[in-house]
């Protein structure tokens, strides 16, 4: 069964990489291990210890049984970014300085690149953000602090030919303001995105949502308009009523929902531009199928099972 769910999930990640999206999630799982959603799987430590709650990836950075996970898309040339929306929460004074990278892109092995670090803060801030492009500790630092409790959103780009790396904290253009790694001087091409629970001397939490992994800068931003967050439901799932309830977090007034559906060949059986948020799939038969939603620049990928 495992088997066929992560083939399944592959197909998703190769058939619906429209344009320049490579692979999102909005971690909208059941309460509890990350790995065995979706396509996540360990790659170091104890897994099942990083957590999903109440729709985020939850990172305890001082877990005494840390676990990395990862998230694998299609391979592709050239630049190559990931975007996702992270707070950090403390009970007290931040202490650094002993590998605290969170997210990173990841090749077949042991590869990483593009690391981001909670670092401590340069100013009267409760932390800031580091970046590498290859090693476990940050090169250079975003020289704004950052405010525990308060939600920001990293993109992170990483040129696969120049091995070099670049940072923004809620940016809306490529042209805002970025940090810059060094180059590694070892080119790698990247299969996953990674997410780092480590055991460190620090207690904070950080909580990650709306990841997402594209070809352009402007992708990143697309799971959530930017400043609007936007998660779909889809119930209920498995069905075998003939329709499912397609539902947006955001309001009524914003762009109507189309659902595309595929089957596991990669054909597509429905698509179909909401009125009511009922979606007629009783000419589909017993199986799993991928779903793919957009709303305005949203867009997400969800199994759905007739029964």
């Amino acid at each position: 069964m495992k088997k066929l769910y992560f083939l399944l999930f592959t197909f998703s990640i190769c058939a619906l990489s429209f344009g320049q999206v490579l692979v999102t999630d909005d971690f909208t799982y059941a309460d509890g291990s990350l790995v065995g959603n979706g396509a996540w799987a360990n790659h170091s430590g104890t897994a099942g210890t990083l957590l999903v709650s109440s729709g985020q990836a939850i990172l305890q950075m001082d877990n005494s049984a840390p676990e990395d996970a990862n998230l694998p898309f299609t391979p592709v040339s050239g630049v190559i970014y990931f975007g996702l929306d992270f707070t950090v929460t403390a009970p007290g004074a931040y202490v650094g300085g002993d590998d605290e990278y969170f997210a990173h892109f990841k090749d077949s092995g042991f590869g990483f690149r593009g690391r981001i670090d909670v670092v401590a803060p340069t100013g009267g801030g409760d932390y800031t953000i580091g970046l590498s492009t290859g090693t476990n500790t940050a090169e250079v630092f975003w020289a704004t602090d950052l405010t525990f409790g308060q939600t920001y959103r990293a993109t992170v780009e990483y040129d696969q030919d120049n091995d070099t790396s670049r940072l923004w904290i809620d940016a809306t253009s490529s042209g805002d303001t970025s940090i810059s790694g060094s180059a590694n001087g070892s080119p790698a091409s990247m299969e996953s995105v990674a997410l780092r629970q480590s055991s460190s001397a620090s207690d904070e939490t950080i909580s990650v949502d709306n990841l997402i992994v594209a070809q352009s800068f402007g992708e990143t931003l697309s799971t959530n308009d930017y400043s609007t967050l936007r998660k779909f439901s889809v119930y209920p799932n498995p069905t075998n009523t003939g329709s499912v309830n397609v539902v947006s977090s955001s309001a009524s007034n914003y762009s109507p929902i189309n659902v595309a559906v595929f089957d596991v060949l990669g054909k597509q059986v429905i698509n179909k531009t909401l009125t009511s948020e009922k979606l007629n799939v009783s000419s589909l038969n017993t199986g799993v199928y991928i779903m793919k939603i957009t709303q305005g620049k949203a867009v997400s990928t969800k199994k759905l099972v007739i029964n």
